[in-house]
């Protein structure tokens, strides 16, 4: 072999060298990305519940706050390398642990972790529209929120009125007319914003929604497990 025939051939392997480890490079960042908005997932889940349960005065309900806050320092405490951004979060959940009731608490660290789940999927690099949806998903885990507190009222209080029907709007224009969601919406109407007299209970409230929510969120996460799996195939 020529001294020019080997320097090509070992140009071409070192190209090819540096093509796969830096495949490998890429695979392992959208990893770290894709870890890092899973975990998110789990947080966001547990936070939007923990939010509706403290609208909630049985025993059961502050019994499950406390679980899901337990679970919540877990996930804050095995937070994943691309996550870190998740640790200035934290130094704001002390108040929504602590009063399970206030509705405000809640919705600014949701708000932030909106946020860093938009800033992990920006950095992933791939457009999953996970994080949109995610804040689409918010107006029902709101709507849920505010629907248990307006029912606790013999009536539903007039400000809580308001936002019901801002959300409940929002939310039929992408509900299929016949479907889950369009029901549920209907009934709140009916039973919760309307009438003189709140028919519904704040337990009700919660367990009419909470299904719709939690299949969205398992939708979301199957996507994410797909999107994953994909990266980690080596390409050919």
């Amino acid at each position: 072999m020529s001294i020019a025939l080997a320097l090509l051939v070992a140009g071409l392997l070192a190209a090819l060298l540096y093509r796969q480890k830096a495949r490998q490079r890429e695979r392992r960042h959208n990893h770290a990305q894709l870890q890092a908005l899973m975990h998110s997932l789990e947080m966001l889940q547990r936070l939007q519940k923990h939010r509706g349960l403290g609208g909630q005065d049985s025993a059961a309900a502050r019994n499950q706050c406390r679980q899901l806050a337990d679970e919540l320092e877990r996930l804050w405490r095995n937070l994943p390398p691309a996550a870190q951004e998740l640790e200035e979060l934290q130094r704001d959940w002390p108040g929504p642990r602590s009063r399970p009731d206030d509705f405000d608490a809640h919705c600014r660290l949701i708000e932030r972790l909106l946020t860093a789940m938009q800033l992990f999927e920006l950095r992933q690099g791939e457009e999953l529209d996970i994080a949109r949806q995610c804040r689409e998903l918010e107006e029902l885990a709101r709507l849920r929120g505010l629907a248990v507190r307006g029912a606790r009222a013999s009536r539903c209080p007039l400000p809580l009125q308001v936002q019901l029907r801002y959300l409940s709007l929002r939310l039929q224009r992408g509900a299929a007319p016949h479907g889950a969601l369009a029901s549920a919406l209907e009934r709140l109407q009916r039973q919760l914003i309307e009438p003189l007299q709140v028919g519904i209970s704040a337990q009700e409230c919660f367990e009419l929604l909470t299904p719709l929510i939690d299949e969205q969120l398992g939708a979301l996460r199957q996507r994410l497990l797909v999107a994953d799996r994909n990266h980690q195939e080596p390409r050919t």
